[in-house]
């Protein structure tokens, strides 16, 4: 065997073996510690309040991995709620739009008796949401986008709940195999977004 060929199939075996690692570790992993959720609840509102403070995006970071590795806590987002998603991202989008999962996932960690109100769910992440676009607007007013400045103002004008409740049924989608008993989610971004992540 050629030595290209013997450093192929160890680069092969060394990749697998290093995919399955992490594999079985994903699957290690345990139920979020109260602690955990303490610091993703502070690192939510964190974010609503000051979505580009200098440790932001680490805290982002955080909170995103950590929403999606914990076997107990999921959140359902549909991005339809941003109307069209700009592609690529501009200006501060991806942190707004992020930040309907991250706050969804703060409004279950506070509220265990709502965690299968999807209504009240999404209510929470689009507020939080709209939260962090109007903190971003102060810092940097060429942030604006269009689309969102109709939600603030459906909120304002209080038909912010028909709204949700319109957008759910036209995201509705089967998910026969949940466990009822875990909330799943599905922090699936706009395909273009995944490598931005």
């Amino acid at each position: 065997m050629k030595a290209h060929s013997i450093r192929a199939i160890a680069g092969t075996a060394l990749l697998l073996g290093l995919f399955f690692a992490q594999a079985g570790r994903a699957q290690e992993r345990g139920p979020s510690t109260p602690e955990e959720r303490a610091r993703a609840v502070k690192v939510s509102h964190n974010l609503e309040s000051d979505p580009l403070a200098k440790d932001a995006k680490d805290q982002r970071t955080w909170v995103l991995d950590w929403i999606e590795k914990i076997p107990d806590i999921a959140v359902n987002v549909c991005f339809d709620f941003f109307g069209k998603v700009p592609d690529p991202p501009r200006g501060h989008s991806r942190e707004i739009v992020m930040q309907m999962i991250i706050s969804s996932a703060a409004f279950m960690v506070e509220h265990p008796d709502k965690v299968k109100d999807e209504q009240s769910i999404a209510t929470a992440g689009l507020l939080g949401s709209l939260k962090a676009y109007e903190a971003i607007l102060k810092q940097d007013s060429s942030a604006r986008w269009p689309y969102l400045d109709k939600i603030v103002q459906m909120r304002e004008q209080n038909k912010l709940d028909d709204y949700i409740g319109e957008t759910r049924r036209k995201c509705a989608h089967e998910d026969d195999d949940q466990d009822p008993d875990t909330l799943h989610a599905r922090l699936a971004p706009p395909p273009v977004w995944n490598s931005i992540r």
